[in-house]
């Protein structure tokens, strides 16, 4: 696994739990309000929800291409996210409730010993395990994108912790960049970029993660002032 103290079992529960509180949230979003931006160019609340969906669904074919059933193409996503974002409130509410669901479902149905498979194409170094903690990101991040009342303030201490090393692990851009240490108020070390570099970012895990992935500014920890880590993810 990616992040290699993640227990599968609890990131399963978390990202149920992140899901019904999602889900909790998104009921109440107007029609007017599903059709206003986000902070991700070009797409609006309704886009990302869908993207959100389809998100489910794609991982969920990389769970059944273990039995060499096929994965989505670019284009069939790509397409599905244009013709949901001009749905109504209630199917995009449907469609992030159903697509979870057989997610879920489907990761009920992974034999223990498939969890270890590696997977290949873009989710290359990868394996089975490391799917449930990138649902869980996948559904956080976008949370907060979609501005109705979550933010980084709401994530449970674990949850934040797992969740910036799964992105500090997944951002090769870094890697090879500019050397700088993030230091978080629970007494995580990271250090980031294999280039030279003495800067110190701290903060807590959920503001260095928002900082991290571009949601939240650099005021929001300490030390960010000099130190570049590209745009929104």
């Amino acid at each position: 696994m990616i992040v290699a103290d993640a227990d599968p079992n609890e990131v399963r529960r978390l990202k149920m739990a992140a899901t019904q509180r999602l889900l909790g949230d998104t009921i109440a979003i107007s029609e007017a309000d599903w059709h206003s931006p986000t902070p991700l160019p070009g797409w609006t609340r309704a886009h990302l929800a869908t993207h959100v969906a389809r998100n489910a669904d794609v991982l969920r074919q990389y769970l059944a291409a273990i039995d060499d059933q096929p994965v989505l193409e670019d284009d069939d996503i790509v397409r599905d996210l244009e013709a949901g974002a001009r749905r109504t409130p209630l199917e995009i509410q449907i469609d992030l409730d159903t697509s979870a669901g057989l997610l879920n479902e489907a990761f009920s149905q992974i034999p223990t010993a498939s969890w270890t498979i590696p997977l290949t194409g873009t989710l290359d170094g990868l394996t089975v395990a490391d799917l449930p903690l990138m649902r869980l990101n996948e559904v956080v991040l976008h949370h907060v994108d979609l501005d109705c009342g979550f933010g980084f303030v709401d994530l449970d201490l674990q949850m934040a912790q797992w969740l910036l090393a799964w992105n500090i692990a997944r951002r090769r851009d870094l890697a090879t960049g500019p050397g700088f240490t993030l230091l978080s108020t629970s007494g995580g070390f990271h250090r980031i970029g294999s280039g030279p570099g003495t800067s110190e970012v701290s903060g807590t895990d959920a503001n260095l993660l928002g900082w991290l992935t571009g949601r939240l500014p650099r005021t929001a920890v300490s030390g960010a002032d000099h130190v570049s880590i590209g745009s929104l993810r």
